[in-house]
């Protein structure tokens, strides 16, 4: 126990793998740099009379230029390259970094920076990334020995529902020798010239693939499955970014409403000791998001958008998606956080209409809400509101369960029972 204690304590005053490499490479860029300088410097200077006046005044001058103009974009753009061949924040262990780097994980970072790293972590020679396009089609990416392309649309590979189910039912990967007695799973595997696949899956749906050439070590298992719910997350909302930008002003029609609907269902509901919640059927006009924040509480948002355009759905899920995306990465910390988050979300959107909200925190045997809007309504026993608008209101659940209804309709339901002391 001692050792891994002294362990620990050692690595937190080292540096980390990624820390050192990226010394080295500033070090190595650097020195490269001064060396080039100097050496301009000496041979400017010989070519240089030197019954000239201000003869080393004039060689420092050019070197100067020439390390302006010429050297400094080598050396950036030579340092560029050795970050992106021999580097990934992605793959680091150092926090900080990593936590930079998934900020700027968006789509594009997916597809040039993340896919490749994923292919290097299996330690496999080429791979194949499968991504949910926003027609309901797949798109594929391929990597082979540091080359990256996307196959064209003639090439695309057809994803049958039996291989998507079949990935749903492998949250943790899947690999070729576990296809041998399904003849269709291990032709698709083949198809994609691939030994080993994982999912990306997001609220119970299939959001891209990634199929490799080697079966990955569990250490490298454990790095994929951290990246590729990232990158579930990711590409659900590339998805519902687009489909805003295409329909910034609400007019989409009623049927692709119907074509999206299916990434737009209430999260998942947590478990908790002694905690019983219950969802009720909702509109097209609200959404529910659970989540946890910095320091682990568990959190959830109602957000209703007062009008019933058939796709404003797309605009809700797509702002608890946001929610839910920053909750992951540790950056909320309480109401707040939560309700300025939502907010700015909003106004990026150029959204006009009036809009309400519910964002409540899930304590030991209380609930804590703050309420904005007043279609809202929090009871017990059916009649005895226990909340009030625009306060941060504590709701002890010893007097029995709370509902929390829109317009007279029930949303959530929340119960609590002391659990027994075994």
């Amino acid at each position: 126990m001692n050792s891994n204690k002294f362990k620990s304590t050692l690595k937190y005053f080292l540096p980390s793998s990624y820390q050192l490499k990226l010394s080295v490479t500033n070090i190595f860029t650097r020195t490269l740099f001064i060396l080039l300088v100097y050496l301009s410097y000496f041979l400017i200077l010989s070519q240089i009379p030197e019954q000239m006046s201000y003869r080393l005044e004039l060689a420092l001058l050019l070197t100067s230029a020439f390390a302006l103009i010429l050297y400094l974009p080598i050396i950036e753009r030579l340092t560029r390259y050795i970050r992106t061949r021999f580097l990934s924040e992605y793959l680091t262990e150092d926090a900080e970094s990593y936590r930079q780097a998934i900020k700027r994980f968006n789509f594009d970072a997916l597809v040039k920076n993340v896919f490749p790293d994923m292919v290097k972590i299996t330690g496999s020679h080429s791979g194949t990334m499968g991504v949910l396009t926003q027609n309901g089609t797949f798109a594929f990416h391929s990597y082979f020995r540091g080359r990256q392309k996307k196959l064209s649309p003639t090439k695309d590979i057809t994803v049958k529902t039996s291989f998507q189910s079949f990935l749903l039912s492998k949250r943790n990967g899947a690999s070729v020798a576990e296809t041998y007695s399904y003849e269709n799973i291990n032709n698709d595997f083949m198809e994609l010239h691939a030994n080993y696949i994982y999912p990306f899956i997001f609220r119970e749906k299939l959001f891209g693939f990634i199929a490799v050439s080697n079966i990955p070590n569990s250490e490298a298992t454990h790095s994929l499955s951290l990246l590729a719910g990232q990158s579930a997350l990711t590409i659900h909302n590339h998805i519902l970014s687009y489909h805003i930008s295409e329909n910034k002003k609400y007019q989409k029609e009623a049927e692709y409403a119907v074509r999206v609907q299916n990434l737009l269902e209430t999260g998942t509901i947590p478990e908790l000791l002694g905690w019983k919640i219950t969802a009720f059927k909702r509109t097209s006009r609200n959404l529910i998001e659970f989540f946890q924040v910095e320091d682990g509480s568990w959190f959830f948002v109602i957000l209703n958008a007062g009008k019933s355009y058939q796709h404003i759905g797309i605009i809700l899920s797509y702002i608890l998606g946001v929610v839910y995306s920053q909750s992951r990465l540790r950056i909320l910390k309480g109401f707040s956080d939560i309700k300025a988050l939502i907010q700015s979300t909003f106004q990026k959107l150029d959204w006009k209409e009036n809009y309400e909200m519910i964002i409540g925190k899930i304590g030991h045997s209380e609930l804590y809400i703050v309420q904005e809007g007043k279609q809202f309504r929090i009871t017990r026993n059916s009649e005895e509101v226990v909340a009030s608008m625009g306060w941060k209101n504590m709701i002890n659940m010893d007097k029995g369960p709370i509902i929390i209804q829109q317009r007279g309709e029930p949303v959530l339901k929340f119960s609590y029972e002391e659990p027994e002391i075994k």
